[in-house]
């Protein structure tokens, strides 16, 4: 099947699911509450909050998309969506899923989300979005999108003429269309349309979330398997740590991947990774570059006295896939334990080990959208 065509399966589609089974508006209202009690329903949150306060609580709402609970309720969600309207055998889901809190006159309060399509935001073409809200939508409180056909045109005009941010929504705005919903409705779409908000000018807050799914074969772009996706059923918490350990971290520049990316922008992600399981490193190390047989990272496996390796990703090791795997069956032959902050995946077992090449299954060439759909730039 080839993924990165328009597929009237997931093209401006309207499905419907079992709201008593996956009650949405009942779970973030609940979880809304947690946080500021005295809200009585999700579409008049603006009419209890401020808008720093809104903000707050979209943050908040964001943060519940890491927890196990709402995992499992994602993953049976999205396995009842794509098993009966779309079809996919083998996928990834979005690790973390973005919610939306439109308040109305959010253009006042500077939370207008901007026309724009997947493409732009770093999407690639094989993947999927299924947009979900919470509330109703019509009108102005909804999301607008134009259809595959003016979405190309405004692409190439945009490029040609050098369009200003302003010259973008103008023209953007002109073609798109508002979509109606109601809870217990979901919209499923692809990467090319154009879509955004205009000004919430109804009475209410809109409420909904946005996830995507990659299937086997399917190109990425930027968002990348393993770190942007993961698999069904994977868990954060699944996650072990001997904090006691003897620990360093490393950073380098010999793969397709990590090659464009600075030791500052590595270490970043790295640090945030050693930071949230309190790991204390001895040291930083780094692979130099040029070297992409990689002789700095098994010598620090085989012979450094070290027995944890934080890695930014699974896509800083090899290209050469043998070469992957000899590192990676080093580490496990010596204890050496390798964690890959990007993906928040470890390797400390032959298990281990073929999970990560199960996500190396969903990699390939990953062409440039714009080369695919053929725009000139």
């Amino acid at each position: 099947m080839n993924y990165q065509v328009l597929s009237p399966l997931t093209d401006k589609k309207i499905v419907s699911y079992d709201l008593n089974k996956h009650n949405w508006p009942e779970y973030w209202l609940k979880v809304a509450k947690t946080k500021f009690p005295e809200i009585q329903s999700l579409e008049t949150v603006h009419k209890v909050l401020s808008p720093q306060q809104i903000s707050e609580l979209g943050r908040y709402c964001q943060s519940m998309c890491g927890t196990d609970e709402f995992a499992d309720r994602v993953d049976n969600y999205f396995q009842d969506i794509v098993t009966d309207n779309i079809g996919f055998k083998e996928w990834l889901i979005q690790r973390y899923f973005t919610i939306r809190i439109v308040i109305p006159n959010q253009a006042k309060k500077g939370r207008l989300l901007a026309f724009h399509q997947g493409i732009w935001v770093g999407n690639g073409l094989g993947m999927r979005t299924i947009w979900t809200p919470f509330t109703e939508v019509y009108d102005t409180n909804s999301m607008y999108i134009a259809s595959y056909e003016d979405s190309i045109k405004i692409t190439q005009n945009a490029y040609d003429n050098k369009w200003s941010y302003d010259e973008i929504q103008d023209q953007c705005s002109k073609y798109s269309r508002p979509i109606k919903l109601s809870p217990g409705q979901t919209f499923l779409f692809q990467q090319q349309h154009i879509h955004g908000n205009y000004n919430n000018e109804t009475d209410i807050t809109r409420w909904s979330m946005d996830g995507r799914i990659l299937p086997k074969g399917g190109h990425y772009h930027r968002k990348v398997p393993g770190g942007y996706f993961r698999f069904l059923g994977e868990r954060e918490s699944s996650i072990t740590i001997d904090t006691k350990k003897n620990w360093v971290t490393y950073a380098g520049w010999n793969s397709k991947f990590s090659g464009p990316i600075p030791l500052p922008m590595q270490r970043s992600i790295i640090n945030q990774y050693c930071d949230k399981f309190k790991i204390k490193i001895n040291d930083y190390q780094f692979e130099n570059e040029y070297c992409d047989w990689f002789p700095g990272l098994e010598k620090f496996i085989t012979g450094a006295g070290i027995d944890g390796i934080v890695i930014c990703s699974i896509y800083c090791l090899p290209d050469n896939k043998n070469r992957r795997l000899e590192l990676l069956n080093l580490a496990v032959e010596n204890n050496v334990e390798l964690h890959f902050a990007n993906e928040l995946t470890q390797v400390t077992s032959k298990e281990d080990i073929s999970n990560i090449e199960n996500i190396f299954e969903y990699v390939n060439e990953n062409t440039n959208p714009n080369d695919t759909l053929g725009y000139t730039i």
